[in-house]
């Protein structure tokens, strides 16, 4: 092997040793931060409809409603496409806007009760199924159309010996619907007129690093502004927490209308 060669390979094999050291250095940066863990605080999530929550639980106070014992079914995505706990969003909203009134007895019966139930079969305790409810939530995410509207622009210049340049722009819509019934225990009919049918438009641009969203009620526009960080899944809580002002709202016939204007 001349000279040329190896001066060759060795100039390679530098390269190729410090492209691993500052690899090295990269990742143990990187997991010296992670080790860490998240800096920024937790925060408590705050939608365009926890007003909205609050004046129900005001109104129902004022009304004098009060423990209407009722049920929640497993709210599933019949689109596979929205994987979140979209049940335990309608507990939390429910739960909320009963603070004060406790207008809704939440009865929480499921698949996910199974560690309660044994504990009180092995207590010989029955009196938990004392409190029958009177009526049952039911629905689920029964619509999931991705990318409705999209639409892409680019622009750029070109040199032929210095390069160029460009930029480019995307955004899409999809649309995500969420449909509730309530249904009597007594004789499993559904409740007519009791029902929520909404869905929430979400608007992304630039690669989903922006995203907004929106959803129409009563001629008012609720405007929902998202992170990439929280995506579709904070739009779908605000859905949801409409949902639940307007199914409480019917269920318990109280003027819901003026706590979504």
């Amino acid at each position: 092997m001349n000279k040329t060669k190896r001066f060759a390979l060795s100039i390679i094999a530098s390269f190729i040793l410090n492209g691993c050291v500052s690899l090295d250095s990269k990742l143990e940066s990187e997991f010296a931060e992670i080790k860490q863990g998240p800096r920024g605080a937790p925060y408590k999530s705050i939608t365009d409809f926890s007003a909205s929550l609050r004046c129900m639980d005001d109104l129902m106070l004022s009304k004098n409603v009060s423990n209407i014992p009722v049920m929640i079914e497993d709210v599933e995505d019949k689109t596979d496409a929205i994987k979140m706990g979209v049940r335990d969003m309608l507990i939390s909203a429910v739960s909320e806007m009963t603070f004060k009134s406790h207008g809704i007895k939440l009865i929480l019966y499921g698949k996910d009760s199974g560690n309660l139930i044994s504990f009180l079969k092995a207590a010989n305790n029955n009196k938990v199924y004392e409190s029958v409810p009177l009526y049952d939530i039911q629905g689920s995410i029964s619509q999931f159309d991705k990318g409705v509207i999209s639409a892409d622009a680019s622009v750029g210049l070109f040199a032929r010996r210095d390069g160029g340049f460009g930029a480019a722009r995307g955004s899409s819509l999809s649309v995500v619907a969420l449909d509730l019934n309530v249904v009597k225990t007594a004789d499993m009919s559904v409740v007519p007129g009791v029902s929520s049918k909404n869905s929430v438009a979400i608007f992304q641009r630039g690669d989903s690093l922006d995203a907004d969203a929106s959803i129409s009620k009563f001629g008012v526009y609720f405007d929902i502004n998202l992170n990439r960080n929280e995506g579709q899944a904070q739009a779908v809580r605000s859905l949801v927490e409409l949902a639940a002002v307007e199914i409480v709202g019917k269920l318990t016939r109280v003027s819901y209308e003026q706590c979504l204007k």
